[in-house]
């Protein structure tokens, strides 16, 4: 994604089940959300951290509204050796999709991701 698409979506969020290293892709169900689905990549800029984007996807009949996700750095023996956290701006319409930024700590990193909290829209906003 563009670097443009990153400034737009600063405080962004991410999901999916891991990533295996920089410029990777990984999408799946997330394990707390079954009706939310990602696709990302790890994508390591020339300076500064490394961000893991993408976008999470909504199969259910309700909005997902203040999505805050997590992403925890695997070690090398599974142990979560980091935890990042962050929000997906704005909701994630039934039948959409939502763009997410999150920075983490390396590229090459393996990551398992998980929603913290959702709402669950039951009227029109």
């Amino acid at each position: 994604m563009s670097r443009w698409i990153r400034a737009l979506v600063p405080t962004a969020g991410l999901i999916g089940l891991l990533a295996a290293s920089a410029g990777a892709s990984a999408q799946g169900l997330v394990a707390s959300s079954p009706h939310l689905r990602s696709e990302w990549s790890v994508e390591a800029p020339s300076a500064g951290r490394a961000h893991v984007v993408g976008y999470l996807y909504n199969s259910r009949v309700q909005d997902a509204a203040n999505v805050w996700l997590r992403v925890d750095r695997l070690g090398a023996d599974g142990a979560v050796a980091g935890t990042y956290r962050g929000r997906v701006v704005g909701d994630v319409l039934s039948g959409g999709r939502s763009l997410f930024d999150v920075p983490v700590g390396e590229a090459g990193a393996t990551y398992q991701v998980s929603v913290e909290a959702v709402d669950w829209v039951n009227v029109c906003r």
